[in-house]
């Protein structure tokens, strides 16, 4: 009798059941549409016009634009571009990793306030950052002036409008993103497997190495990749403190289009430096693996 009286109440059950299911996916597929409809207008179609141009556009199929980016010049501006992101890159994980461990780890009114500063330097705008150094680096500037009354140099340093401005100028703009990126993920790393460590013989540095670092890496990694791409795009800093003498591959599309007005040739090498981007995204993802950093489906 109780088997009948559950077999009944399952199919009973069971169209409900399907109902249910039926309208979670239909409540689904409404909501997607606004997100799929927004991609598609500002992302896919404009990439898509980008990729058509790139091929020739109204002039008919060809991969003339393609093959003028087989030049020494471009070649050299795509080679120095990838150069100067890996440094700033690097640089920034050097710096920001002591911070975020020690934004981390100490709480107090001292470090709130440097989160504070940290998030306010990413509110402010990017071209009056890089033009404050060119106050900070010139000849005059504030800089050179403490070297001279320190004795450390003899005369003013060369410090903007060259390699040197434009490393400290996008260090210093990216840097944020990075400690930020980092922050999260130390903090939430459990300070006991440390001190189970040191309880258990390894010294501190053992420690460090073998248990709190390899848990911060997908912080690291995902820190690395953000700074990484924005770097790659960087077009105002470099513009900027460079000088005119540090030329990127983002400047030469400026070029490209103002100068040259070749539009084909610029939305080529739009696409070759987004599929530079993927590759290198790849090649993180073989290396450290993506999961790491958004962390494994259930």
């Amino acid at each position: 009798m109780r088997n009948a009286t559950s077999v009944s109440q399952s199919a009973a059950g069971a169209p409900y059941g399907a109902d249910w299911e039926t309208q979670r996916r239909r409540v689904t597929a409404i909501l997607l549409i606004a997100p799929v409809a927004i991609m598609t207008l500002l992302f896919l179609a404009p990439l898509a016009y980008l990729i058509w141009l790139s091929f020739g556009g109204p002039s008919g199929p060809n991969i003339n634009s393609y093959k003028q980016l087989a030049a020494l010049v471009y070649l050299n501006l795509a080679y120095y571009t990838l150069q100067l992101a890996f440094i700033v890159t690097i640089a920034c994980a050097v710096i920001a990793y002591p911070l975020a461990y020690l934004l981390a780890n100490i709480e107090n009114a001292v470090s709130r306030f440097m989160i504070v500063g940290l998030l306010i330097s990413l509110w402010l705008s990017v071209l009056a950052r890089t033009y404050s150094w060119i106050i900070i680096l010139q000849r005059n500037g504030v800089v050179n002036n403490l070297l001279l009354q320190a004795g450390i140099t003899d005369e003013p340093l060369p410090l903007v409008y060259n390699e040197t401005g434009v490393y400290i100028g996008m260090i210093h703009i990216l840097l944020p993103y990075m400690v930020m990126t980092l922050y999260p993920t130390l903090r939430a790393i459990d300070s006991s497997l440390v001190r189970s460590a040191l309880s258990l013989g390894a010294s501190p540095w053992t420690a460090f190495r073998r248990v709190y670092f390899p848990l911060s890496l997908s912080g690291l990694v995902s820190g690395s990749i953000l700074v990484f791409t924005m770097a790659i795009g960087f077009f105002v800093t470099p513009a900027i403190l460079g000088g005119g003498r540090v030329n990127t591959i983002v400047m030469a599309i400026q070029n490209q289009v103002q100068v040259l007005v070749d539009l084909p040739l610029a939305a080529a090498t739009s696409v070759v430096l987004l599929l530079v981007s993927l590759l290198i995204l790849v090649v993180y993802e073989k290396i450290a693996g993506v999961e790491r950093i958004f962390g494994k489906g259930r």
